[in-house]
């Protein structure tokens, strides 16, 4: 992101940001400032994870809301990402 603005400083400090060159009063000077920094700063990350379990290979298919709402938690406490689970039926893959 590249942005230029103005900084009005006056005798007791810093009076105003603007986008726009500023009318300044006799005692005030203004700062052009340029700035440029990376777009990545405001950008959260987005991860993003397939969790694969063969039906043959599990005791019981159920799968609780709480056990969702802990994992989701878990991982969102852990890693600070925002996490959204979908639930979706397994495709059977030929071996």
């Amino acid at each position: 992101m590249k942005s230029v603005g103005y900084l009005t400083i006056g005798p007791s400090g810093i009076k105003a940001v603007r986008r726009t060159k500023p009318f300044l009063q006799w005692n005030e000077i203004a700062v052009k400032i340029a700035l440029d920094i990376p777009d990545a700063l405001f950008k959260r990350p987005h991860l993003e994870a397939t969790i694969r379990v063969d039906p043959d290979k599990i005791q019981s298919n159920q799968i609780t809301p709480e056990m969702i709402i802990n994992t989701k938690e878990l991982i969102e406490e852990q890693t600070g990402a925002k996490i959204d689970f979908k639930i979706v039926p397994i495709e059977k893959e030929d071996k």
